[in-house]
């Protein structure tokens, strides 16, 4: 198994919803950031500094989201958190 894909599993594309009246995210599992909220991730899920980040994780469900298109890419429930 490719240790930087871990446990990650790819899903077919899909947009994520955003709250327009509250201006948060919220993740197909309920999330939002005020509640369990993301953090910055590479591709795969795996936990990485936030800067320059393209990606983030949901810490509820694992979920990956590309941040500019805000459309989920993938799962991964468990990720490795690094020194994070």
């Amino acid at each position: 198994m490719n240790a930087e894909k871990g446990n990650f599993i790819p899903q077919e594309v899909e947009e994520m919803a955003y709250h327009d009246y509250l201006d948060y995210w919220v993740c197909k599992c309920g999330n939002f950031e005020k509640l369990e909220g993301f953090n910055a991730s590479d591709r795969y899920g795996n936990l990485i500094s936030p800067i320059n980040a393209k990606y983030v994780r949901c810490e509820r469900c694992g979920r990956v989201i590309e941040k500019d298109s805000r459309t989920i890419i993938g799962i991964n429930p468990n990720p490795n958190r690094g020194r994070f």
